[in-house]
């Protein structure tokens, strides 16, 4: 009985000494688990229906920006340019990362209008998807999936938005956002590390990302 009393004492204190140093010394870092990415069928700039489902597998920037919204989503696109850029530069674009924009005024945005758009930014429809479709639609994903509010356009196509970029994971679920001038490029690049180690763990590893998940050891 005394072996058994002792055996239970060095467990529970080698538990909690495991506890008292991942709180402590937080060895893995996660991004928050949101909502996942709400579904969706939207029409792309080549005129293709686009699924939330084809974005699986892959990580996904979502940013929310229209034709007109001009030097409003300047800072925004610059930034997005620059992640492209360097994912371009390291080979993770189109295979790790991908990029979607959803257009805040779906009245005026054509497929053409965005492809125009996609034309101008210099980027490929097979990376980086802009979509648009019936407006109820796109409030459903925007206002009640994502919980950004935004108006509609005045007639030089000026609107008020809440404008947020989105960072979605390989299963879909939401993990972070950034504020309305768009991802700093270190930080984005940080984010989609942490999700690539993250969803890439096996065994006992798998583990420890869900006890850092528990414990919150988000980046700070």
């Amino acid at each position: 009985m005394r072996w058994w009393i002792g055996l239970g004492i060095v467990l529970l204190s080698g538990l909690l000494v495991t506890f008292l140093w991942f709180v402590i010394a937080r060895p893995v870092k996660v991004l928050p688990r949101g909502e996942q990415f709400p579904p969706f069928s939207l029409t792309d700039q080549r005129g293709s229906r686009l699924l939330d489902s084809d974005l699986r597998g892959r990580m996904v920037f979502v940013s929310l920006m229209h034709s007109r919204c001009g030097d409003e989503c300047a800072e925004q696109t610059k930034r997005l340019l620059e992640l492209r850029q360097e994912l371009q530069r390291s080979g993770r674009l189109g295979s790790d990362v991908l990029f979607l924009t959803i257009t805040l005024d779906p009245a005026h945005d054509t497929p053409a209008d965005l492809s125009a758009l996609a034309g101008q930014l210099g980027v490929d429809p097979q990376s980086w998807r802009f979509v648009t479709g019936d407006p109820r639609e796109v409030k459903m994903v925007v206002g009640g999936g994502l919980g950004v509010y935004y108006t509609e356009p005045d007639a030089n196509g000026k609107l008020y938005a809440e404008r947020r970029t989105f960072l979605i994971d390989s299963s879909g679920m939401i993990r972070t956002s950034y504020p309305a001038e768009g991802p700093p490029l270190a930080i984005a690049l940080r984010d989609i590390d942490l999700l690539t180690r993250e969803m890439g763990s096996q065994g006992a590893m798998r583990l420890v990302y869900e006890a850092s998940h528990l414990f919150v050891c988000y980046p700070e």
